[in-house]
């Protein structure tokens, strides 16, 4: 059987650390959350939210991190600063509350399908994107600052171009049949 377009970029999609530095146009990321936002979701409403600091506007998410930076150890803070740097664009992602525990898993679990369909999006465009989930973007503190405050973090999305090089080989996975169970 041939794969189709959709499997074979499922299965090539790869996380990409390390980027070369070129800028990406606002519009591109634009149109890509776009598409990005038809995910599937269960509430009357899509339930996520969406923070992009491009170029320069990056150094509006350092401002807000600094709180929690002043926390951390000099080589761990330069550690994430220099994540932030290296990348095009970092995209601050998060689910919207909701009053039920059904709802927040909801809202949850549709974020990162909308999510996923942008790493997808990324993959076809050649565009690396990295979902980080560490705690110091959670911090209140950060989130206040962006007017982020009472959301669930889900994600910051590194995005950049990149070389070849940087292209991780594929990670081995287990066989399906190790997570399948199958009643007919």
């Amino acid at each position: 059987m041939t794969k189709t377009t959709a499997q074979q970029l499922i299965e090539t999609r790869r996380t990409i650390r390390t980027f070369n530095g070129e800028p990406i146009e606002t519009k591109v990321l634009y149109d890509l959350l776009n598409s990005a936002h038809h995910a599937p979701f269960h509430n009357k409403v899509e339930p996520w939210n969406v923070y992009l600091f491009n170029g320069e506007g990056k150094h509006v998410l350092l401002d807000a991190l600094e709180p929690a930076f002043s926390e951390m150890a000099e080589p761990q803070r330069e550690k994430v600063a220099g994540h932030i740097r290296n990348a095009a664009a970092c995209l601050y992602v998060t689910a919207k509350a909701f009053e039920t525990e059904k709802g927040n898993k909801d809202a949850l679990l549709a974020t990162a399908a909308f999510i996923q369909n942008l790493q997808l999006l990324c993959t076809e465009q050649n565009l690396g994107i990295v979902w980080r989930t560490g705690g110091v973007f959670d911090d209140a503190r950060m989130k206040e600052s962006i007017g982020a405050e009472g959301e669930t973090f889900v994600g910051l999305l590194q995005i950049g171009k990149y070389d070849e090089a940087a292209i991780p080989s594929k990670k081995p996975r287990q066989s399906l049949d190790a997570h399948l169970a199958i009643f007919e």
